[in-house]
């Protein structure tokens, strides 16, 4: 059992880590391209986001199961360095998980409003600016994923 619930984990981190990281990524650049405009890269961004959302419950229920079967019950210690390290973790997670419902709920409204058909949005100004805080909000979880990355891989 332990082993599926680590499967579930590591699959649910792929498929939501992979394209965060990757939008984060490829959206501040879309605009340099002259094949390409941003909106579309937006629109592949927003088509993903119903999986995205399961991917990040995969991730959360492989990550829960995980830890209750490796420690037998849901607490948190502090008093050892790992345990800290731990706790580090799952409060960046928390926060990433936070930024993502805020990112996908109200920081992506505007744009669906702007850019609701095949065309380039009417207003692109105001469709850009509220492309700006999308990336910077993308930044924000990219770098809890990062983080959580780097946290992962100390010697605890």
């Amino acid at each position: 059992m332990e082993s599926l619930a680590a499967i579930l984990h590591q699959v649910g981190l792929l498929l939501y880590a992979g394209p965060l990281l990757a939008f984060a990524l490829l959206l501040p650049l879309a605009a340099r391209t002259r094949s390409l405009e941003p909106w579309q890269l937006d629109r592949v961004w927003r088509a993903w986001g119903p999986g995205s959302g399961l991917a990040l419950g995969v991730l959360i229920l492989g990550g829960l199961l995980r830890y209750h079967l490796v420690q037998g019950g849901f607490e948190w210690g502090v008093e050892r360095p790992f345990e800290q390290v731990f706790l580090a973790k799952h409060v960046l997670f928390l926060v990433l998980w936070v930024e993502y419902t805020y990112t996908e709920i109200w920081v992506a409204e505007p744009l669906r409003r702007l850019d609701p058909g095949p065309d380039a949005p009417a207003d692109q100004p105001a469709y850009l600016r509220a492309r700006n805080r999308l990336i910077r909000h993308l930044w924000v979880g990219a770098t809890c994923v990062v983080a959580i990355v780097i946290l992962s891989c100390l010697p605890y």
